[in-house]
């Protein structure tokens, strides 16, 4: 499947063997305090993509390019309190909870880039098969 990052500039795909796309991954650089910011989200709209590392993989691809290519030093991502899996990817990647809205039924999860985790990150960026 191909798996299609929403940013333009962004030069590689992560390629695999079916074409369709699954869901998509998004960065949305919206904190006019910190423009280093930025919150991260990932929809995998095939249900039976789920569960197969895909977001996973796509999320940390796109955090490598926003470390590399943007500068970001902090990831925001808000999920749903009852999307577990997400919470569960997001705080095995080392977010940690920083809010809830029990308006809005979301907690907000964020993740510093030390230089380890931006290293790690970029460590990333070799494996990724690029086509022009």
């Amino acid at each position: 499947m191909v798996f299609f990052l929403n940013v333009f500039l962004f030069k590689g795909l992560i390629v695999y063997p079916f074409a369709a796309m699954v869901g998509d991954v998004n960065i949305f650089m919206n904190d006019v305090d910190d423009p280093q910011v930025a919150e991260i989200e990932i929809m995998i709209a095939e249900p039976k993509s789920r569960g197969k590392g895909l977001g996973k993989e796509s999320v940390l691809m796109m955090m490598a390019y926003a470390v590399r290519d943007l500068g970001i030093h902090v990831f925001r991502a808000k999920i749903g309190e009852s999307n577990g899996s997400s919470l569960n990817m997001f705080c095995n990647l080392g977010f940690q909870e920083t809010s809830r809205s029990e308006i809005f039924k979301e907690v907000t999860l964020e993740l510093p880039m030390t230089q380890p985790k931006c290293e790690e990150l970029l460590k990333l960026i070799d494996n990724v098969v690029t086509h022009v």
